[in-house]
């Protein structure tokens, strides 16, 4: 286990041994519920939680500071469920419930893998690109602070800041180089449109924010209107987004069918979305093309598309999945919980946060196969960096074969004619 990790279930422990110790000294209430909770009954093991705090109280070195200890053992609890639920300050809640508080003014997206803050996505032309932050890099500092001691809401809300100032950050993949970013005004994204050999229609699907559907539905029309015969929708580097944009997205290509799934406690289906036929542009074949940082949105796109037997997705599994929704719990003293309520799942009923997406035309890039180890199927080391490498645009493989399985698909079509 890793030093961080001993520390966690070290505050962890004090926490519920702080609670216990208290509903000892109220054991002698007439409250059945509060006796209930002084008594631990058949769980023995909270005696070992309360020699913990004892021994923090009496025998540190210094005087400890409780409170301290208390928020820790808070974030610690938050942090053992998922990336995305987080406990929150007071002041952090006034900023959540203001809707000010992750403003963006660096332009990327942000994941967490094995403790680290890592790059899932870089908007072009914005102040991270401007920088030079790429895809795939492993920020070990945030200024002076390091990440693998944060949960992501307090990453991300660092990297937040006024248009002008400036965020350095210590990339670990770079053998600590140190990068500053200078914030400022984020461009819109947009959706790429060409047309590739054998007339296939290619479009480069960004991140699925707010009224990015829009963007596709004219690019897919526009790329009919050139002549495709088939398309490729291209969703690497599409993280986050709106689970309402995906759908709409994987709407066009769907005339019947679930697109998707919101989960909730005990697996409880809390709703369904179906493919309504009117939303349908067209019946070209089609094939998507996803890497490690497909996340959120997109995912939806990529999984309904392939479990309606609509088209293939070539590339490798998606590894960062985002698609959740976070509720905020507000406590006594200010603070808050924000915890992950609902999780989004594919038709079949994956959920994307843990189990991904995962390609029925499997591409392993060679750009990644010389950086990771023989045995990809082992799991990382505990405190290793995630190895993420960005596409490599002048041997894009995976373009490669999405063309590939669409001109082949076409020949074979041709000759049962």
């Amino acid at each position: 286990m890793s030093i961080r990790g001993k520390l966690t279930l070290v505050t962890l422990s004090a926490f519920i041994a702080l609670y216990s110790i208290v509903g000892g000294m109220l054991s002698k209430s007439n409250n059945p519920l509060v006796r209930a909770i002084a008594n631990p009954g058949p769980y023995p093991q909270l005696r070992i939680f309360e020699d913990v705090v004892r021994h923090i109280v009496q025998d540190y070195v210094e005087k400890p500071d409780l409170e301290k200890v208390r928020v820790g053992a808070l974030r610690g609890l938050t942090e053992g469920l998922d990336p995305y639920s987080a406990y929150l300050l007071p002041q952090q809640v006034k900023q959540y419930q203001s809707n000010k508080a992750l403003p963006d003014t660096t332009g990327m997206v942000i994941g967490q893998y094995s403790g680290f803050a890592y790059v899932i996505a870089v908007i072009p032309g914005s102040p991270a690109e401007k920088a030079g932050v790429k895809i795939g890099d492993v920020i070990e500092y945030v200024d002076s602070h390091a990440t693998r001691d944060l949960d992501l809401y307090d990453v991300k809300s660092l990297l937040s800041g006024a248009p002008g100032s400036t965020v350095e950050l210590t990339l670990i993949n770079r053998k600590a180089e140190k990068i500053k970013v200078v914030r400022g005004k984020v461009p819109p994204t947009t959706t790429e449109t060409r047309l590739l050999e054998s007339q296939i229609g290619y479009i480069k699907v960004p991140i699925l924010i707010k009224g990015q559907s829009e963007a596709v539905e004219s690019a897919i029309k526009d790329v009919v209107k050139k002549g495709a015969k088939s398309i490729i929708i291209d969703l690497r580097g599409s993280a986050g987004g709106e689970l309402d944009e995906g759908v709409k997205v994987a709407d066009f290509f769907i005339k019947s069918g679930v697109i998707a799934k919101s989960i909730g406690r005990k697996e409880k289906v809390l709703a369904t979305f179906e493919a309504k036929p009117e939303n349908d542009l067209t019946e070209l074949p089609v094939a998507v093309i996803i890497n490690r940082t497909t996340a959120g949105a997109s995912e939806i796109v990529a999984a309904a598309i392939m479990e309606n037997q609509r088209g293939e997705v070539v590339g490798e599994r998606t590894l960062f999945g985002m698609g959740s929704e976070q509720e905020l719990f507000p406590l006594d003293d200010g603070s808050a919980l924000l915890l992950t309520v609902a999780r989004y799942a594919a038709p079949s009923g994956k959920i994307f946060m843990t189990d991904g997406v995962t390609p029925n035309v499997e591409v392993k890039r060679a750009d990644l196969a010389e950086i990771e180890s023989p045995d990809e199927g082992k799991q990382q080391a505990e405190g290793a960096p995630p190895v993420v490498v960005a596409p490599n645009p002048a041997d894009d493989l995976m373009l490669k074969k999405a063309i590939e399985v669409l001109t082949s698909g076409a020949k074979a079509k041709r000759r049962s004619a």
